[in-house]
């Protein structure tokens, strides 16, 4: 449950970096970063889900 959790947090910082990048609100150089943080997420939360994780 706590890779679920930790994996969907990833998602969801990514996705906020993509938007306020997007609105120039942040250094643009940051969307990188949020095309990192999306798959690694989504590959935490499905370790987590597919796993035997208490």
């Amino acid at each position: 449950m706590k890779k679920i959790m930790f994996g969907n947090s990833l998602m969801l910082l990514g996705i906020a970096m993509m938007i306020l990048a997007g609105l120039e609100l942040i250094y643009v150089g940051m969307m990188w970063a949020s095309f990192f943080l999306i798959p690694v997420g989504f590959m935490m939360a499905a370790i987590g889900f597919l796993g035997k994780d208490s």
